[in-house]
């Protein structure tokens, strides 16, 4: 559900200033110049296990992308990572198990550096920001011999690092490539870990 907004949010946006760039100046053209945009991919854990249905999960991203002169930028970038989630716990006698999902909503900041080759723009960056992660968690209480479900919530730091490349496909709409790796260096060893990994995402982006 949340991807899908994500998706309606990323078509909305990248449309709206598309028709506005159509009309305006070579964006390339100005000292300072915004991009607006987003992806969707998959998201391939760090820690990998046996399970299938753990060895990947699915990224969607928005962008606002402030460019200078051509080839530094800063980019603020909101996205979430969905993974699958298995955990066991045993109570005494009472075994409890997940087979459910874990999400991570990032917020964050990076900078970078683009070059041009006529309509190909490679790209690399490097930033950090905060992870709010949503984990499926239970507790049990012996008096009521009840194992209760619920989910916590965190704050974290992450911290990626990626590499792309943009392909012009007019002056209004750009189409890119873009691998990222992120970690999210403080969470402990469990299997909610596979939250840290690569991200291969491909999206549209517009200038502003």
């Amino acid at each position: 559900m949340k991807t899908n907004f994500f998706i309606v949010l990323i078509y909305i946006g990248t449309s709206a200033v598309a028709a506005r760039a159509q009309n305006a100046v070579e964006p390339s053209e100005r000292k300072f110049y915004l991009d607006f945009g987003g992806a969707v991919g998959v998201f391939i854990p760090f820690d990998q296990t046996n399970d299938p249905k753990t060895l990947y999960g699915s990224n969607a991203m928005t962008y606002l992308q402030l460019n200078y002169q051509r080839h530094l930028f800063t980019k603020l970038q909101f996205g979430q990572t969905t993974v699958n989630f298995k955990s066991q716990s045993v109570f005494g006698t009472v075994t409890s198990q997940f087979n459910s999902k874990a999400n991570s909503t990032n917020l964050g900041l990076s900078t970078g550096y683009q070059q041009n080759f006529g309509k190909w723009q490679p790209f690399i960056l490097l930033g950090a920001g905060a992870s709010f992660i949503d984990i499926p968690t239970t507790a049990f209480d012996t008096k009521a011999n009840t194992v209760s479900y619920t989910t916590a919530s965190t704050t974290n730091l992450y911290i990626n690092a990626g590499a792309g490349v943009n392909f012009k496909l007019s002056k209004g709409y750009i189409i890119f490539l873009e691998a990222q790796a992120s970690t999210i260096p403080d969470l402990p060893k469990s299997s909610y870990t596979h939250l840290s990994g690569i991200s291969v995402v491909i999206g549209l982006k517009a200038p502003l």
